[in-house]
């Protein structure tokens, strides 16, 4: 081989050409140009995420929005404390779509501990895609055109009952996952978006669904690749955690997470952020340093919540979390999470076949007058539950201190609720399991069933028999032949006010109570049915898992959400029902020296909180408990054959007749 000295005064060899890297793929100038300005526009929109999002989907952030948006672009661990009205919702929703649109194949899951929550924030996206919401005048379609769609599907939305989803044309991808905790197995994801993160009744959902995110998205390997060419791979996007929701409770997983990342954010852990935006920021929201003319949220608003309960108003709106617990409690919070469903409240009765029990707290200007009413039925397995269907606080409106009403008008209120859940042709009230009232002598309840005794006549002019309790009054079933025994029960809270607390912590523990999820002042109740090939529906209390959804595809049956629109009296019976799970809550035991204990509100509760509504629940499931030891207590021995006890045969008896 001869070399040669070339005009750059280097020797190279005869046969010396310059290596040209085989091309993939042949591009034009042009198209580089376009791929370059596109590569330029993308990365600028990953180091500018606020201004991307509010060019690109045409809205406009609040100034703490636009501090909330970029703190978390890039963080692993988030937590978002935000007022109710704070918009932390939709703020995550173009979160969401942001992080979609900008990295390709990644994944986000929307997780919350009930379905229709979770599925609601997706809607939130599929309205604000489709330029449906109202508020936001100026949104564009670019996000639009980049779903992917089909002819079974136009709108590139995916309405699965197992898992709402939605794809781009980058293999990004959106999922939603209910509480449904076998549902969260085996999944990846980059993005976890906890909302109403402190309404989640069991951790089990975190536990499950955290570990979406544990893989290390930098671990990479490859076929004869050497450590350099893996380090000059471009360092990706953090996986992360967001838990966004209202302040709660100290007990809860939130505060857990709400306590960690404020702590390691003040210490400077750029792992961490932890916003907290409570209502005087929403009220004095700012834009671009300027002052809204209409806040997002307003005063009214807030003071309507804090009057109707202070201590929910300071957690919803002051961001100021409540503590609960400790060794006495007797009931926690998310006992009554697990065993809430959402459910429309029964305020009448027209079904002989379903049975009904009153329980009654009456007061006169101290207390409150409390009647609640529970839906008792059996299982399959002739176990007896019951439903919380409604509770109602006789108020005289008319009295400044919002005092109980007069004993004739609550006399008269107690007779229309028993004939709104007795039907008329139930002479014998055979659909009523038990009329218990409180026989106190604060409350005069003996008095007032007093008036009970003869035969009257309800609001819809129906005769109705009397109702006596002969074990309690001696002698009134010879005074009213004509009334009903063995329904009134009047109950004596020193003889059984502890044995009635306990049988409501044994029947709550073994879930045989059912209660309505918290009321959000939506004015709406969304539902979940079963409709089979017939278009029989049947209510579902969650939605299925993917197992679940495959078995019902093959048997025929669909699922439908319908959005149940509440009267006033419906709305009023949802927020009582939830003031009694407050006080079910703040009720704890205290050790007495005679051995029995005893059941009262928390000291520092004692004047801020009534116990009259965890009172009226203590009796509705006492009479569960004694439902359930009826087939006990009744049940006769079997009888003995005496003859088997003797090994010799019995005599035969022989005679003539």
């Amino acid at each position: 081989m001869e070399f040669k000295l070339n005009e750059n005064g280097l020797y190279l060899p005869d046969d010396y050409q310059v290596f040209h890297k085989p091309e993939k793929q042949k591009w034009s100038m042009r198209q580089q140009d376009q791929y370059e300005q596109w590569t330029k526009f993308i990365n600028w929109g990953r180091q500018n995420p606020v201004i991307f999002a509010e060019r690109i989907f045409g809205v406009e952030f609040m100034d703490y929005q636009r501090y909330i948006f970029t703190a978390s672009w890039n963080t692993p661990y988030v937590v978002w404390c935000c007022s109710r009205g704070s918009g932390k919702s939709i703020l995550g929703s173009i979160f969401i779509m942001t992080k979609t649109l900008l990295i390709p194949q990644h994944k986000s899951y929307i997780l919350c501990g009930v379905g229709s929550q979770s599925t609601e924030l997706f809607t939130k996206i599929e309205k604000f895609v489709l330029r449906q919401i109202p508020s936001f005048l100026t949104l564009t379609d670019v996000y639009q055109g980049e779903l992917v769609k089909s002819a079974a599907n136009t709108n590139g939305f995916v309405h699965n009952p197992a898992s709402f989803h939605f794809s781009l044309y980058n293999d990004s991808e959106v999922f939603t996952l209910n509480g449904n905790f076998d549902n969260n197995r085996s999944k990846r994801s980059n993005l976890n978006f906890y909302d109403e993160a402190a309404f989640v009744g069991n951790e089990e959902l975190f536990t499950t669904s955290e570990p979406f995110c544990t893989q290390n998205n930098k671990f990479a390997m490859g076929v004869n690749t050497s450590e350099q060419e893996k380090q000059s791979i471009p360092l990706p996007f953090y996986n992360q955690l967001i838990y966004a929701s209202s302040a709660g409770r100290t007990d809860q997983y939130f505060y857990k997470k709400y306590r960690e990342a404020s702590i390691h954010m003040d210490a400077g852990d750029k792992r961490y952020f932890c916003a907290d935006i409570n209502s005087d920021m929403v009220l004095k929201a700012t834009s671009h340093g300027i002052s809204l003319s209409d806040a997002l949220l307003t005063q009214e608003t807030i003071d309507s919540r804090m009057r109707e309960d202070r201590e929910a108003g300071l957690r919803e709106y002051g961001n100021i979390f409540t503590s609960e617990g400790g060794d006495g409690q007797i009931i926690r919070r998310s006992d009554i999470i697990r065993n809430s469903m959402p459910m429309i409240p029964i305020l009448s009765n027209e079904n002989p076949d379903e049975f009904f029990g009153i329980a009654y707290d009456p007061a006169r200007s101290h207390d409150n007058s409390v009647i609640g009413v529970g839906r008792y039925y059996k299982d399959s397995d002739e176990i007896w539950h019951m439903q919380v269907c409604n509770m109602i606080s006789l108020v005289d409106f008319m009295k400044r201190n919002k005092t109980p009403m007069s004993t004739p008008n609550q006399i008269k209120t107690l007779k229309n609720i028993i004939a709104d859940y007795v039907p008329h042709n139930c002479v014998a009230y055979d659909n009523l399991v038990g009329l218990l009232v409180d026989a106190g002598s604060g409350g005069a309840g003996v008095p007032i069933t007093d008036f009970l005794c003869d035969n009257w006549q309800d609001q819809y002019e129906h005769n109705r028999k009397g109702l006596i309790d002969n074990e309690y009054n001696e002698g009134d079933d010879r005074k009213f032949p004509d009334a009903i025994k063995g329904k009134l029960q009047l109950v004596a809270p020193a003889k059984y006010k502890s044995e009635m607390y306990e049988a409501m912590i044994k029947v709550l523990d073994s879930n045989l109570v059912t209660f309505p999820e918290e009321y959000l002042n939506k004015g709406y109740v969304e539902l979940i049915y079963e409709v089979d090939k017939a278009g029989k529906r049947r209510q579902r209390t969650c939605y299925p898992s993917e197992e679940e959804s495959e078995k019902m595809k093959k048997t025929g049956i669909t699922l439908e959400t319908e959005k149940y629109y509440l009267s006033l009296d419906e709305e009023v019976a949802l927020k009582q029902i939830d003031f009694c799970k407050t006080e079910l809550v703040n009720m704890y035991r205290f050790k007495q020296s005679s051995g029995k204990d005893r059941f009262d509100l928390a000291p520092e509760k004692a004047n801020k909180l009534h116990d009259d509504r965890a009172y009226v629940m203590a009796l509705l499931c006492w009479k569960l408990a004694c439902l359930n030891r009826e087939p006990i207590i009744n049940r006769r021995r079997p009888a003995v054959d005496k003859k088997r006890m003797f090994k010799i045969r019995a005599p035969k008896k022989v005679t003539r007749f």
